[in-house]
């Protein structure tokens, strides 16, 4: 069987595709990669389908082995790849593009340099089991992934059947004069999306349905604040510090919906942004949203940053979710990764 080996665990590893959208209204979390426009790159670059399963590393990656030969795509946040065997070792594995690795090819993935979360692709997927609709792993009930848990070392994952090879790939494997080099790649690549600065990152927002609930001096500060992303902050949501807003209003909500990129405003005052692991429903008042396309950069902002906020309007979001698509449809195109219709 076609596998591919955790010879050393990282820090959080887990087998993430597009998540389970369709079971919210049976509080089923959405879940999935929280930097979807990376997972959807990486599979892109592969020749997968958007949905296929991929690896989502967190701030410290894996090694990994890959005993038969293999078409991958390393995305998101630089986790400084090299290759750590005799095939090259040293060899820094380049990201955003398609990479053919030959067989017995390991991987280091190191602590991140810039940005959270990294996403390996391989041609044909990581064909873990399917639960309700997804290849998903949602840590806080055990489900979906390999064992609805974390990687570690000596786990075996196995993969699917590769579909069709990228163009670029194709003609260096058939290239003579690269036969023996430790990975093949083309000299382009993709990235339609930058990672955040290491300092203040800035997200747009759209305000919620309880922003006016908040006292007159907080509803000022909260455009001038920049909030801290603390360490108990995970897939589930970011928990935000420095600058504690308060509320004219003092009665309780009922639990409503919310959605991934909604922020909440617990009693202590401190903002909740919350993540592809988020509940279907909350009770505490939603002050605003952060908009689509900036959902991929909130999922790379690191615990410790600062965030700080810009509201916009929604004929903006939706008009920057659609720059942002169709500037991913034209890299693809491009790259002759997606017909032109």
């Amino acid at each position: 069987m076609n596998v591919v080996r955790v010879l050393r665990s990282g820090l959080a590893t887990t087998v993430q595709d597009s998540g389970r959208p369709h079971l919210r209204h049976f509080g089923i979390v959405q879940g999935g990669a929280m930097d979807r426009v990376s997972h959807e790159l990486a599979n892109r670059l592969v020749g997968n389908q958007t949905n296929a399963a991929t690896l989502e590393m967190t701030l410290n990656g894996d090694e990994l082995e890959w005993p038969t030969e293999a078409v991958i795509a390393i995305t998101g946040a630089d986790l400084g790849p090299v290759i750590t065997s005799t095939l090259g070792e040293g060899t820094a594995v380049p990201q955003h593009r398609p990479v053919f690795v030959r067989a017995g090819t390991r991987i280091r993935f190191h602590a991140a340099i810039r940005g959270c979360r990294c996403f390996v692709a391989v041609a044909g997927g990581f064909d873990v089991p399917v639960v309700m609709g997804s290849r998903s792993t949602y840590l806080r009930a055990g489900i979906g992934g390999h064992c609805g848990r974390i990687l570690q070392s000596s786990d075996e994952l196995p993969l699917g059947t590769p579909g069709c090879v990228p163009a670029a790939i194709d003609l260096l494997v058939r290239e003579p004069s690269l036969r023996e080099s430790a990975f093949l790649a083309p000299n382009w690549f993709v990235r339609p999306i930058d990672l955040p600065p290491t300092g203040t990152a800035t997200l747009r927002i759209i305000r919620g349905a309880h922003f006016d609930r908040l006292k007159a001096v907080s509803r000022a500060n909260f455009w001038e604040a920049q909030f801290a992303v603390s360490a108990q902050s995970d897939r589930m949501g970011y928990r935000l510090t420095g600058s504690r807003l308060s509320e004219d209003v003092s009665e309780e909500l009922l639990s409503e919906g919310t959605t991934v990129g909604t922020l909440q405003l617990p009693p202590d005052g401190n903002p909740i942004l919350l993540m592809a692991d988020s509940a279907p429903t909350g009770g505490y008042p939603r002050i605003a949203h952060v908009i689509a396309a900036d959902l991929p950069t909130a999922a790379q902002i690191r615990p410790g940053q600062s965030v700080q906020f810009q509201e916009v309007t929604l004929t903006k979001a939706h008009s920057l979710l659609k720059q942002q698509r169709d500037e991913l449809n034209h890299s693809l195109i491009m790259a002759e990764l997606l017909s032109q219709t």
